[in-house]
């Protein structure tokens, strides 16, 4: 594998497209968001109304994501994610109308933010499933590697400039752009062809529903899987949560490490894409399990360091191999699951993970101030290392590795 595979997969019509379009998309929602953090603030001075806002971004996703799937499945991936677009281009003009009219009140800005995480849980199952569609599977891992990278580095741009633009041109500039990156993205997506309604029964919803549910509990791997996200999920917390304290108490660093340690281990998770997309592994059971398992060590060793320089070292290792662990989960979803499920599946995982984060980021607070920063993350370290012994000793993932790739081999 050269790295020319990055090229092969931009070059592939409809991805770059759907790329392009996710790329603008999340710059112009980065920027967005922060604008109307920004607007709420500023209109209010409370944090109870910042706290309020950003709830209702998430709101959405625990009120939909078990279900929402079922339905996405009943149409076009790419007619859903052009709807999904269009309303929340026409969500943000109509911030745009009340601006102008002198209209902008807290309201408006808190429905504004609830359409638009209303629409991102129809997206973001939507965008996911509509991958194996458009990218051959021998090519998913480069793919969304290609993503993972993107994304991190629009999100970091956005969030950065955001703040920028607002104290130079006003939040109206952000606004505008985001409406405009909703309309170029829609376009762009509704020129993707051969893409076709998952769902060929046309079963109630209801039917649809318990058919789901009834396939995850007949696939093993599939537990498995979500088991694996809900440990990671609980075990990097601390990262999230107590970088500042550990930054400040643990390595004396201030402000300044903390904002080098967030950067590096950002550095890190884009290295780990790239290596993870340039190498396009075959063997993912290995991958994973190589992947969690030094995840776990290098976080344990980020614990137990006392020098900002080897701490940085540590969560760069951590974020790499988050990264060689975690494409290759959600390119084994792609492959394995079938295609009139995907969506199904991918809004539970999305819901599961909405509803243990915050559960985790208040463990974490919670574990920092009774036992103490360091041994908080050595804790959060020991379940990367569970979450390798799910996928090494249990022979499911093993047998669904081994049967996806005498598929693959055989078509």
């Amino acid at each position: 594998m050269s790295l020319g595979s990055y090229w092969e997969i931009i070059n592939l019509k409809n991805y770059r497209r759907l790329w392009i379009a996710q790329m603008l998309s999340g710059f112009g929602n980065s920027l967005y968001f922060v604008s109307l953090m920004w607007l709420v603030w500023n209109g209010t001075k409370s944090t109870l109304h910042s706290g309020f806002f950003a709830i209702l971004y998430d709101v959405p996703q625990l009120l939909l994501g078990l279900w929402i799937g079922v339905v996405i499945n009943r149409f076009s991936l790419k007619h859903v994610m052009v709807f999904s677009d269009l309303i929340r281009a026409l969500g943000v003009i109509i911030v745009i109308t009340c601006y102008f009219l002198d209209l902008l009140t807290i309201n408006v800005l808190y429905i504004a933010i609830f359409i638009e995480g209303f629409m991102l849980v129809i997206n973001r199952p939507a965008n996911n499933a509509i991958l194996p569609q458009i990218v051959p599977k021998d090519k998913l891992e480069t793919a969304n590697a290609t993503t993972q990278i993107s994304n991190r580095l629009v999100n970091v741009s956005g969030y950065g400039l955001a703040g920028v633009i607002v104290a130079t041109v006003g939040a109206l500039f952000s606004i505008i752009f985001n409406a405009i990156s909703f309309l170029v993205s829609a376009f762009l997506i509704n020129k993707i062809d051969k893409v076709v309604s998952l769902n060929k029964k046309k079963n109630s919803l209801v039917m649809d529903f318990k058919e789901g549910f009834k396939y995850l509990k007949q696939e093993p791997a599939i537990i498995i899987i979500f088991s694996i996200g809900i440990l990671m999920n609980v075990g990097g917390a601390p990262i999230t949560v107590l970088g500042p304290a550990y930054a400040e108490k643990i390595v004396n660093a201030g402000a300044t490490g903390y904002g080098v340690l967030q950067a590096t281990w950002l550095v890190g998770i884009a290295l780990g894409a790239f290596f993870i997309g340039y190498l396009n592994t075959k063997k993912l059971w290995v991958t994973l399990g190589l992947g969690f398992c030094l995840q776990g060590v290098a976080q344990l060793a980020f614990a137990l360091s006392n020098h900002l320089y080897l701490s940085m070292f540590f969560i760069l290792i951590h974020g790499c191999f988050m990264s060689v662990a975690n494409i290759p989960l959600f390119s084994f979803l792609q492959r394995y699951v079938p295609r009139e499920q995907l969506t199904h599946v991918f809004s539970i995982l999305g819901t599961l993970v909405m509803v243990v984060n915050p559960l985790a980021f208040a463990a974490s607070g919670f574990l920092a101030e009774h036992i103490g920063i360091r041994l908080s993350y050595v804790l959060g370290s020991l379940l990367p290392l569970v979450a390798s012994i799910l996928i090494i000793l249990p022979p499911w993932l093993r047998k669904a590795d081994k049967s996806m790739t005498k598929e693959e081999v055989s078509i």
